[in-house]
């Protein structure tokens, strides 16, 4: 009866408040804009200020918005709270710098509105101009600046002695006193107003020739046509890469025109192949195909087709394709290694139905000493999978993994005690003709070839050549040392490791404490990357908190999330110890995949921890580590994850931290934006 009571008086207290919420009187209030200050006309590219007096007596302000149409589209606004009525409220909108736009008219409204709701607006008109630059700039890779001249109204152009692909961004400068700094990159397609990517200039030859750019239709040149077996080659969403699918048959003369330097390209010797009379032939068995020219690594990606014109996949009778996925093979060498990202997988060449080639260099597309990969049916996935059961080999060097054997079911691997000639050239068959499920790997040694080797240094220590792309070393550094690289011509387009080297106007400097590290400088990925070492064998984490953390996981990966750690023993990444006993890692958010060089972290997903080793044993959890900053970002008791549904922001870049001052159990990790 006691709760039956409350509840009556609980009810009676609402109904009270009801009827006297009935008695009130809504007010609308007046809300009434005054401008203050802001200009008449104004520069396409501005950011035009504003300065307004909001007021309503009646009732408390809630916004002013000010907003711009182009037309009756509105292209851009701005949002401010109003607190304080009869104050002054200043602020900037951006006036779009679009395409094709002509000089014009436009109308700028101020919305001001009240807590009840009321809105009154005021428009004001203004008239815009495309900004008149005396000149722009062009930017190119290696940094090198280029002035474009004025040509006649928005039309630029720089003229020198330009090399056949020239990739680069193109700025102009502030114009006006509300002007900002504008620009022009490539969108996958065309040039766009702050695309990231670089603009693919390309001429048909080196040497003295003009890049253009008009500000007012962004059309851009030169771009040049290339086309394969006389058929025009289509540009793709990366920069410096064309493709296009067409018909090909056995013993065809492959032509290419409008790639300069294609002398230099490396041809996949079971696609192509140069006869003794210098014409190159297409090797496999007719059939349509899709040809990728990748401008970045110079060599022609080639992939089957079906009948529907998709990426083939492996059939039952053992027809259509087969496609290689897995560790230490790459094309055009081992710089571009495959991995395990299905995007990436390698197709190989039909030499007749059913039966597969693939034709590698160990030292230059496969590594001599361990292979891991196998063969898939589907195309750049997973699925049908040549394991064990469906798998044997005649090779007295190459073995298929049973899952007991040292590898996972499946994988190649060499067999112990052996290893592939340096510089050998082996064919590899996969013999399909009898099904899907009875496929035979036969691995034929057709001689050698000499490996490319150049003469790489780190303060004067000569690095040994570990294949044609990687060279290695290990040095005795000090914390602040500069490291003098020599013996590579375009260093300063590698990616070195932000952790452990700052470049800066005196130089690379050396960041971690004093040590032995391990080099490797890899000239096919263009990048520099360190490992702690102690004496002959890597860092572990010592107890006293020196040595090394090895991070593993998904969504963590260097140098791009293209490369990501994973869980797979020996792939783990050295954290750098920046100063006793704290470590860290350093990366900008990007994609899972397509991820740009420096992007470490996955913005969508993260999963990963700290390791003593470069593998499985002592582990650095949730219980030896206390998360002390961004918690908002990321937690876990046992894998660091994304938590809440927070997400990266692509381009930004993150640090982790961990400090192992207080001791290996009493750690703390931090995670921010910087």
């Amino acid at each position: 009866m006691k709760h039956k009571i409350l509840l009556m008086a609980a009810l009676a207290g609402v109904l009270a408040t009801t009827t006297a919420c009935d008695d009130d009187k809504f007010i609308a209030g007046n809300p009434q804009v005054d401008v203050v200050a802001q200009n008449a006309d104004a520069f396409y590219g501005d950011s035009l200020p504003f300065t307004i007096k909001a007021s309503d007596v009646e009732v408390p302000l809630s916004t002013l918005k000010a907003q711009l149409y182009y037309g009756e589209e509105k292209v851009s606004e701005t949002v401010i709270r109003t607190k304080t009525s009869g104050a002054d409220y200043t602020g900037k909108i951006y006036v779009p710098f679009l395409k094709g736009t002509p000089d014009g008219k436009a109308t700028l409204k101020y919305v001001l509105q009240n807590t009840s709701l009321t809105i009154t607006e005021k428009e004001q008109e203004l008239t815009l101009a495309r900004p008149d630059y005396q000149y722009l700039t062009l930017v190119t890779a290696d940094g090198t600046l280029y002035r474009m001249e004025r040509k006649a109204r928005n039309e630029y152009a720089a003229n020198a002695a330009f090399p056949a692909k020239v990739n680069a961004y193109i700025v102009a400068p502030k114009y006006g006193d509300n002007g900002n700094e504008l620009t022009f990159g490539w969108d996958g397609s065309a040039v766009a107003l702050g695309a990231s990517q670089e603009i693919p200039f390309s001429s048909t030859t080196s040497g003295k020739y003009d890049i253009s750019f008009s500000t007012f239709s962004f059309e851009a040149s030169p771009f040049a046509h290339i086309y394969f077996c006389g058929k025009e080659m289509s540009t793709t969403a990366t920069p410096d890469v064309y493709t296009v699918d067409l018909t090909l048959n056995n013993g065809d003369a492959i032509t290419v025109e409008g790639i300069a330097n294609i002398d230099e390209w490396w041809l996949d010797p079971a696609y192509l192949k140069r006869g003794d009379d210098g014409v190159v032939r297409f090797v496999p068995m007719s059939g349509r195909y899709r040809v990728t020219a990748n401008g970045k690594l110079n060599y022609f990606v080639i992939e089957v087709l079906d009948n529907d014109g998709n990426l083939a996949s492996l059939q039952a009778d053992g027809s259509g394709a087969l496609w290689v996925i897995g560790e230490n093979v790459g094309k055009p060498s081992l710089g571009n290694a495959v991995g395990w990202t299905t995007e990436n997988a390698l197709c190989m060449a039909p030499i007749e139905k059913g039966v597969y080639s693939m034709i590698l260099t160990a030292g230059r597309t496969v590594n001599a000493a361990s292979i891991n990969f196998k063969f898939f049916g589907q195309a750049k996935g997973w699925g049908d999978e040549l394991t064990s059961a469906k798998l044997t080999t005649t090779s007295d060097i190459i073995f298929v993994g049973d899952g007991s054997n040292g590898r996972d079911n499946g994988n190649l691997g060499i067999v112990e005690g052996k290893q592939l000639e340096v510089g050998g050239v082996y064919q590899f068959i996969v013999d399909a003709t009898g099904g899907m499920n009875s496929c035979v790997l036969h691995v034929e040694y057709l001689g050698t070839e000499e490996l490319p080797s150049a003469d790489v240094k780190i303060n004067g220590v000569k690095l040994e050549q570990l294949d044609s792309d990687n060279y290695q070393g290990v040095l005795e550094l000090k914390q602040g040392d500069l490291l003098s690289i020599t013996g590579v011509n375009d260093i300063l387009n590698y990616y070195i490791d932000p952790d452990y080297v700052e470049i800066g106007a005196s130089g690379a400097t050396f960041i971690p404490v004093d040590g032995s590290y391990r080099i490797k400088v890899n000239m096919g990925a263009k990048t520099v990357s360190f490992t702690r070492m102690n004496g002959t064998e890597e860092a572990t984490l010592g107890s006293d908190g020196h040595g090394a953390i090895w991070l593993m996981g998904w969504g963590v990966g260097s140098p791009s999330q293209d490369a990501q750690f994973g869980w797979t023993p020996g792939a783990a990444y050295c954290m750098a110890e920046v100063a006793p006993k704290i470590y860290q890692f350093t990366g900008q958010a990007g994609p899972e995949h397509g991820s740009l060089t420096g992007q470490r972290f996955r913005t969508d997903y993260l999963s990963f921890k700290f390791f003593h080793q470069d593998g499985w044993g002592g582990e650095l959890g949730g219980e030896q580590l206390t998360l002390i900053e961004g918690g908002d970002m990321i937690g876990g008791t046992g894998n660091f994850e994304l938590v809440g549904g927070a997400t990266l922001e692509e381009g930004a870049t993150y640090r982790v931290t961990v400090d192992l001052t207080a001791g290996n159990d009493k750690g703390t990790i931090a995670f921010k934006k910087l």
